[in-house]
């Protein structure tokens, strides 16, 4: 996902399903499209539909328009425990005060704590030089990346200060995944340090935080769940657990 400007918000589309998991809802289609205000109430909060006494884990704020990140996002959740306190919110989007309008690819809460995560369906050679990322694809083509790290680390920020302006206070880290494991990694360490593969997120996001300001206990997760639907990040859709 992208920086890009104000004006190209869109709300997400509602799907009909049922299931056999004890968090299965039925949803009616329906679609929606609103333009995005500057400020924590950026989008009005929609209402959701969960069965009684039940959340569930994952939650599809919109659905992905990439085929592979939809791929992705299936092959993270599959692979996320669905036990203790993991929660998940894909794809969404909220602008800040200044009207900047920034896209959440993936947000978690797991033991290592809050963290956002940036996908990347890069294929070919990765490596740094001093100007940016340089991604060579299979014929042969550079194309040049900038800086993602500072837009993932841009982005965590901004959601923090959106969290604070209705006041909830966390500290939220940026992960950048490279969803295709074809690709071949050249990075310095210090930026290996916040770039991982899917399998290697799920590990990363394992290991639990010895900083208790960061660590996500059930008082925690109402509260981040009661900052989303405050500034209008409410759920399209509350996934059942994989079968």
């Amino acid at each position: 996902m992208t920086h890009q400007s104000p004006a190209a918000v869109s709300g997400g589309t509602r799907a009909t399903r049922s299931g056999a998991g004890p968090c299965t809802t039925a949803i009616s289609a329906s679609g929606s499209r609103r333009r995005a205000r500057p400020g924590p109430a950026a989008m009005p909060p929609r209402s959701t539909v969960q069965a009684p006494g039940c959340r569930s884990r994952w939650t599809a704020v919109n659905e992905s328009s990439f085929t592979h990140e939809r791929a992705a996002l299936a092959r993270i959740r599959t692979a996320l425990p669905e036990t203790g306190w993991w929660r998940a919110w894909s794809n969404f989007s909220f602008a800040t005060a200044r009207g900047d309008l920034y896209e959440i690819d993936l947000l978690i809460a797991a033991p290592s704590g809050l963290h956002t995560v940036e996908l990347k369906a890069w294929r070919g050679h990765l490596t740094a030089t001093a100007s940016g990322w340089i991604q060579t694809n299979e014929s042969g083509t550079e194309i040049a990346h900038g800086f993602p790290l500072r837009l993932a680390a841009d982005k965590s920020a901004a959601l923090a200060r959106l969290f604070a302006a209705v006041g909830e206070d966390f500290f939220i880290r940026r992960l950048l995944c490279l969803t295709d494991d074809r690709l071949h990694v050249e990075l310095p360490a210090r930026d290996r340090r916040f770039t991982v593969s899917v399998d290697e997120l799920v590990v990363r996001l394992t290991r639990p935080t010895h900083d208790a300001r960061q660590r996500m206990t059930p008082r925690r997760i109402d509260q981040l769940e009661r900052a989303l639907e405050s500034t209008g990040i409410t759920a399209t859709e509350e996934l059942p657990p994989p079968q």
